[in-house]
């Protein structure tokens, strides 16, 4: 047990009791009258030397370990001279042996206290055992015998004591620990729900996918972040955003995975020689695959790497699946309402966007080019004479020319470029991350496709293209 302040003060609180019971038994129950004056001395000798130590000991100019040293060499001194001056064996002095020993077994260890006995009692042996006779003697061995059995007694209980003392301790550590980690997690939890509820509230896809790097990197602080979206046949995944130590990459067009490790969407169609492609299948690094479900549907998955080696807690998956859920869902909005807003600016007959996007859409891609320093590049396609295609055959003959003219440019380019029916028979098409000589072979193609082997060529005079 430490031997603290509380501990000094009961230390030396009992000291004090024995002290002034010893006062009380010399003064009024010994029946030795001509030693008072030399008790007198001693115990105000005895009296100042605890006092002194218990200041010293108070204002920590000595250790605990050397007081208890020195006043046990005072306290054997003092009992020794006590009884020799009441009577030797007769003397009931002998009590004290009693209460030190049962106050310094509590403190001290097993080895210590048996050095403290085998001192107290070859203390007591030379200061009773003479002048004695047999019956004085038997008395003193029985109780020397009580020193030991007090000891043990003492130093047992404080031993127990210590035990319970230290499990105690540990179930508080534990306690506060576990405490201290509920709180964490459910101040992270908190964090997390906070955060990502107002991704619902971003409704533009690159906006929210930057957000949702931003807090896997701040708030969850993993190493890297992927983000995989399904196609809209739901038998691919591409790549659309990914962070690396903070460092963000975007994709636009995405690029498209392969053999992909999570199933629940199907990888097995397979893929041309053309396609931008970017295959995982191999790669360990990842710790942590989360589905990004909305609904019961499949919206793509969420790679995780965590900051440092090693899996992550369940604690942490615990978060990273709330986040998880929530960004599928404002996923899943921002690609609701993307449809939705197609359909205020979709071209009816044609089936291709129309002039309202065009404006907006266009000075988004011009944006997007400067930010991530790409090319773009845009043709406008005119019919020549498509005036008299519609006086000479009937406007339902010009819708249907209209129609397939629009099918020929959509499948001449790629899926990221953006086909617009501009007005009457004009188009535009941007065509972002091209230049200006694969603007003009894929110009070249979309004449050739329409003059020469649409359904519609025969009716067509000519196209013009800029």
């Amino acid at each position: 047990m430490t031997f603290n302040s509380k501990i000094e003060r009961v230390y030396f609180s009992a000291k004090g009791l024995f002290i002034a019971s010893a006062v009380f038994w010399i003064y009024l129950g010994s029946s030795h009258p001509n030693n008072f004056t030399l008790f007198t001395v001693l115990f105000s000798v005895y009296i100042a030397i605890n006092m002194l130590m218990f200041s010293l000991s108070q204002k920590r100019l000595i250790k605990s370990r050397s007081m208890l040293f020195y006043l046990f060499s005072v306290d054997t001194v003092f009992l020794g001279i006590s009884i020799i001056l009441d009577g030797g064996a007769q003397s009931q002095m002998f009590i004290g042996y009693y209460i030190l020993i049962g106050l310094l077994s509590v403190y001290l260890p097993a080895k210590e206290v048996g050095i403290v006995v085998i001192v107290f009692s070859i203390s007591y042996f030379l200061v009773a055992l003479f002048p004695s006779n047999f019956k004085q003697l038997m008395t003193i061995i029985m109780r020397t015998f009580y020193f030991w059995l007090l000891g043990g007694i003492g130093y047992m209980t404080a031993y127990y004591m210590r035990a319970s003392e230290r499990k105690v301790l540990r179930t508080l550590d534990i306690l506060n620990e576990r405490t201290w980690e509920l709180e964490t997690s459910q101040v992270m939890l908190e964090n997390v729900y906070e955060t990502t509820r107002a991704l619902s509230t971003i409704l533009d896809m690159d906006q929210l996918l930057e957000e949702v790097l931003d807090i896997a990197n701040k708030l969850l602080r993993v190493r890297k972040c992927t983000i995989l979206l399904s196609g809209e046949s739901g038998k691919n995944l591409y790549l659309y955003a990914e962070s690396n130590i903070g460092k963000k990459t975007f994709y636009n067009p995405p690029l498209m995975y392969s053999e992909v490790r999570p199933t629940g969407i199907d990888m097995s169609s397979k893929l041309s020689s053309t396609d931008k492609t970017k295959n995982f299948s191999n790669n360990k690094s990842f710790m942590l695959d989360l589905p990004l479900i909305s609904h019961g549907k499949m919206m793509g998955i969420m790679q995780l790497e965590p900051l440092k080696k090693g899996e992550f807690s369940e604690k942490e998956r615990k978060s990273f699946t709330m986040f998880a859920n929530s960004t599928a869902i404002a996923i899943d909005m921002a690609r609701l309402h993307k449809k939705m807003q197609d359909l205020t600016v979709i071209d009816e007959l044609t089936g291709l966007y129309n002039y309202r996007y065009f404006g907006s859409k266009l000075t988004d891609e011009i944006r997007r080019s400067d930010r991530y320093h790409q090319q773009i590049s845009l043709l406008m396609i005119d019919i020549d004479h498509f005036k008299e295609i519609n006086d000479s055959q009937g406007h339902q003959t010009g819708n249907i020319i209209l129609q397939e003219i629009a099918s020929v440019i959509k499948q001449s380019v790629r899926d990221v470029d953006i086909v617009v029916r501009y007005g009457g028979e004009e188009f535009m098409v941007i065509l972002p991350q091209t230049n200006l000589n694969d603007a003009r072979s894929i110009a070249e193609r979309i004449r050739t496709c329409l003059l020469y082997t649409s359904d519609a060529a025969d009716e067509l005079d000519g196209v013009d293209l800029g």
